[in-house]
């Protein structure tokens, strides 16, 4: 059976220029027979695409921006989770599971097009929204959870997370998660990163929300993690440094949590999440 590359359109949607990465997005959905709508700001400087699996209801939002960051490719920052979306839109329609997919303009410059989603839409309505962001390289999955655990207990069960070298962390970089979680509703944000780097995402964890900002060792942490070569402009944000293999990694951990059945809690572990929480 051929398998399917899932970083196939990284070359076409790395684009420069923001109006040739639309007209590229614009390209690969129509060759892709997904429709889409295309919700425009009013001042026409934001545009968000929207679109859908059609099948019973899930009730997750999948989302990742299309947007770069001034004169960069953007391929792993973040065409690689745009491919992920794709493909898991057209895996979901065939399997008869009903999600809702965004992506949003604007994230590298104040996350207007998250905002303005939020802002037209009902999205508390929504169990949980899934965040992904540079999901072409490494390999390791990192999870970043904020709100309901429950709505997510599909992507953090035990073993799915075993199976697919995935984890739970306490720090990823920010991005249209912080919009979403202002409207108060659960968010899964979804990176792959090198296996050392998880270490680092773990010592930046320890900083935690500081009023004063973050102090300089923060930023040093940050500096020496591999994975930031490869977002914001860096020298392996371009289509070259994708790897395909971490592009199927994140797509099939994705399919594999919504087509099995959620981990059901036990009493005990209520009790005892109750009893530390």
């Amino acid at each position: 059976m051929h398998e399917v590359n899932h970083a196939r359109h990284i070359n076409a949607l790395s684009q420069k220029e923001l109006s040739a990465r639309r007209e590229a997005l614009h390209d690969v959905l129509s060759r892709e027979g997904i429709s889409y709508e295309a919700e425009e700001s009013s001042d026409g400087l934001t545009v968000n695409f929207r679109f859908t699996s059609r099948g019973k209801n899930s009730g997750y939002l999948f989302t990742a921006h299309y947007d770069n960051f001034r004169g960069s490719y953007g391929a792993n920052d973040n065409m690689a989770g745009v491919c992920v979306i794709v493909d898991l839109c057209l895996a979901l329609e065939r399997l008869n599971i009903g999600a809702e997919f965004l992506l949003t303009d604007g994230e590298e410059y104040g996350n207007t097009g998250a905002e303005m989603y939020c802002e037209s839409h009902g999205v508390k309505d929504f169990d949980g929204v899934i965040v992904l962001d540079m999901c072409g390289y490494g390999d390791n999955i990192a999870l970043r959870l904020r709100g309901r655990g429950n709505s997510f207990r599909r992507f953090t069960g035990y073993d799915i997370l075993q199976r697919n070298n995935a984890r739970t962390v306490k720090y990823l970089p920010p991005g249209d998660d912080v919009i979403f979680r202002k409207y108060h509703v659960p968010v899964l944000s979804v990176a792959i990163v090198p296996k050392w780097d998880v270490q680092y995402l773990n010592a930046l964890a320890s900083y935690g929300e500081r009023l004063l900002g973050m102090p300089p060792e923060f930023g040093m942490i940050l500096s020496q993690m591999e994975i930031t070569q490869t977002m914001h402009g860096g020298p392996k944000d371009s289509p070259e440094f994708v790897q395909p293999e971490a592009v199927s990694r994140v797509y099939s951990f994705l399919l594999e949590a919504m087509t099995h059945e959620a981990p059901q809690k036990s009493k005990l572990t209520e009790i005892f999440r109750r009893l530390i929480s």
